[in-house]
């Protein structure tokens, strides 16, 4: 897809930075929304951070909602500034360490990221299809967090191996660099080895995710429609369905972020060449539609936003704060901004 965008560009131009400005304009939407995200992202996931830390008692939920929100966090500050500097110099990228780390680290938080979903499924589908066995204690969710992002860097080391500096030469003698597939590794079998296993993963995530998930729903369904017993019926009535449509809507939400570059992964590793005939929309929507997961990491707040009352209402009260003290500082002793404590989401141990 790169391969694209250079040599076209190389055909009228003489100079690397020409060049390198003419790909940097075709590509001004991908950074355009890179930087509109990447805003977003930090504001949204730091919201989340602080009102989760200081206004939810502690519950595994509660810790699958903090880790995917310093997930998200890390995302906005590590792999997207990467991906704007290297949209923005696609040419001259000179920084081999920057490139390599920025992929790792970016790899690492898509991969953990998903196995904290599949941590979170597996815990509400053995709470609501098996009521009598036992919860998932706190410590039990710590050390699966932590299994699942040690996991996830065992799953992307290589990538720090496969990713660094690809050298472009154009006419004129002109050589340009590029962080890609490093030049070293780019004529083995290395990366096409590690791009299908990368897309079995994802693809056996989103059927555990789906599988999961139907099971629950079916057994929602199913406690909805008849009674087994009072006691079955007393364990589920205590649980908040509102936490059950929350995992499903971020699961959700993952998967329509991560369907289209997962696609675009394939096919790119298994036709090996270019997808589309070079032109001026595809040069500039391909590097678009390949990022379009970063968006996964800004998606949450709004999902807690829509989805759970005490989260709006914290937000709520807490903008009500912000206007008086800026705007209304005089009425702002005679307004009430406390958070009813009383809108409660969490179970015990959920």
């Amino acid at each position: 897809m790169e391969n694209q965008t250079m040599s076209n560009a190389s055909r009228d131009f003489k100079t690397l930075e020409e060049i390198n400005a003419s790909i940097a304009e075709q590509r001004l939407p991908t950074v355009i929304f890179l930087i509109v995200i990447i805003i977003i992202g930090v504001i949204g996931n730091s919201v989340v951070i602080v009102v989760y830390s200081l206004k939810y008692p502690p519950s595994t939920f509660r810790l699958y909602i903090l880790t995917l929100a310093v997930i998200d966090l890390l995302s906005c500050l590590i792999p997207m500034p990467l991906e704007v500097v290297d949209n923005t110099k696609p040419v001259m990228f000179y920084s081999e360490g920057f490139c390599k780390s920025g992929r790792f680290f970016g790899n690492v938080l898509k991969i953990g990221s998903a196995l904290i979903l599949v941590v979170m499924a597996m815990g509400r589908y053995k709470k609501i299809c098996h009521p009598f066995s036992k919860a998932t204690s706190l410590t039990q969710a710590r050390l699966c967090v932590v299994a699942a992002i040690l996991l996830a860097i065992a799953f992307s080391w290589p990538n720090a191996i496969i990713q660094g500096i690809t050298i472009k030469y154009f006419p004129g003698n002109i050589t340009g660099y590029d962080c890609s597939i490093d030049d070293k590794i780019r004529d083995t079998k290395y990366p096409f080895i590690y791009s299908t296993v990368l897309f079995v993963f994802y693809v056996i995530v989103f059927l555990l995710l789906s599988v999961l998930y139907t099971l629950v729903i079916l057994a929602l369904q199913r406690h909805s429609k008849k009674k087994t017993t009072q006691k079955t019926n007393d364990k589920l009535n205590k649980m908040n369905p509102r936490i059950t449509k929350l995992m499903i809507a971020i699961t959700v939400a993952f998967i329509l972020c991560y369907l289209p570059n997962s696609i675009l992964d394939a096919a790119t590793t298994f036709k090996r060449g270019n997808l589309f005939p070079p032109s001026p929309i595809v040069l500039g929507i391909l590097p678009l539609l390949s990022r379009t997961f970063f968006i996964n990491n800004i998606i949450n707040p709004f999902i807690y936003l829509v989805g759970e009352s005490k989260f709006r209402n914290i937000m709520k009260q807490s903008l009500r704060w912000v206007y008086y003290t800026v705007f209304c500082p005089k009425q702002k002793q005679k307004k009430s901004f406390a958070i009813s404590e009383s809108i409660r989401l969490t179970e015990n141990n959920s």
